[in-house]
């Protein structure tokens, strides 16, 4: 008899992260975050229970920092994206920006040069 056919696993439609569009500084915030719970991981697991109390609840606090400071991070890193993402929209809807700008300054300097060159004797 054949093996019993398992059915499809579901995939979800959270969305991807694009680490390519995270800025440097936060992927470094991100790397010591997670250096930084891991090392306090271990440190508990060497220290064990053979510390005071307060040392214990000085330990709770810094973690709940660290998990605290790891979320805010990924909300932040979602801020970016969709800022990021709003703005290349609007690029997009304008047209080309660049374009429009350099014409703009090409008239501007083009201008001043022709009203700048003029003489007082040439206006007569």
């Amino acid at each position: 008899m054949p093996a019993a056919r398992k059915p499809a696993s579901r995939t979800t439609t959270a969305p991807k992260r694009t680490t390519a569009a995270e800025p440097a500084a936060l992927k470094r915030l991100n790397k010591s975050l997670d250096d930084s719970q891991k090392a306090l991981a271990a440190l508990r697991k060497d220290l064990g229970k053979d510390v005071s109390k307060g040392a214990r609840d000085l330990y709770d606090d810094l973690g709940k920092f660290i998990k605290d400071a790891r979320r805010d991070s990924g909300k932040l890193s979602t801020a970016l994206r969709k800022d990021l993402e709003a703005l290349q929209k609007r690029l997009a809807a304008s047209g080309n920006p660049a374009a429009k700008t350099r014409s703009t300054a090409t008239r501007s300097t083009s201008a001043k040069r022709t009203t700048g060159g003029r003489t007082a004797a040439k206006r007569k």
